[in-house]
């Protein structure tokens, strides 16, 4: 169950605080392959108006508001692995209008196809989940959603337990012409570290991101504190 914490600044018109919960978890199918689902649940302190955010690319304009955002889930097929350092899946993501105000959700139901990878050399953990989502029904008042969301994943282990880790949301709005204003690219990372809780180990991180490539009046950097809490259920993710 990774939780981050996203403390957005430099936005047009103020700053927010965006708390996700990204559970995932796999069921085996018999011969070797595997469902994975993962799931984004997004509660926000944030105003309106601000663009580049995931699964929101036209927002409704207003201030600062708390609430729940739109629920995104992809759902993946992941075949036999050739290897045990590869793993790869395919399938669908689907967004789900569950925001509370406008101002924290696109009104849209979308959906589209998605990717995800992961490969793991020796103390390298690399990786991506890509979705392209499209609107097909919701509020006929508010703008379409068609946008590219990635999730990358950098990670090196350091040794004692600390770990470098990179995970930049990458965001393009294809309804949008100009490419300055189609993209949001952050550069970025941090430090982590494994902890003992108990019987259980947890990680902690903290990351510093740029926004290099951004839409006006997107953030221009956030800081970000997340934590991995392993939920045992029998059923391991590769």
């Amino acid at each position: 169950m990774p939780v981050e914490i996203d403390f957005d600044f430099g936005a047009s018109n103020g700053n927010a605080v965006i708390n996700r919960y990204l559970p995932l978890f796999a069921v085996p199918l018999g011969s070797g392959w595997q469902y994975q689902n993962l799931t984004l649940a997004v509660i926000a302190n944030a105003p309106g108006g601000v663009p580049g955010r995931p699964g929101n690319p036209e927002p409704v304009p207003g201030p600062s508001v708390f609430g729940l955002g739109d629920l995104t889930n992809v759902f993946l097929l992941a075949p036999p692995s050739m290897s045990d350092r590869l793993v790869i899946g395919f399938g669908a993501g689907a967004t789900l209008p569950t925001a509370t105000d406008a101002r924290l959700g696109s009104g849209k139901w979308s959906a589209g196809p998605a990717f995800r990878i992961a490969y793991r050399p020796g103390r390298w953990n690399l990786g991506a989940l890509v979705a392209n989502l499209g609107s097909f029904a919701g509020d006929s008042e508010r703008q379409d959603v068609h946008q590219l969301l990635l999730r990358a994943l950098i990670r090196r282990q350091l040794g004692a337990g600390w770990y470098f880790t990179s995970n930049p949301i990458i965001t393009a709005n294809w309804s949008q012409e100009r490419g300055e204003q189609r993209w949001l690219i952050p550069v970025g990372g941090g430090l982590g570290k494994r902890l003992a809780l108990g019987s259980r180990t947890v990680a902690v991180a903290v990351h510093g991101y740029w926004n290099a490539v951004r839409p006006e009046g997107a953030p221009h950097s956030l800081f970000r504190v997340d934590l991995v809490i392993p939920i045992p259920t029998g059923t391991r993710v590769d």
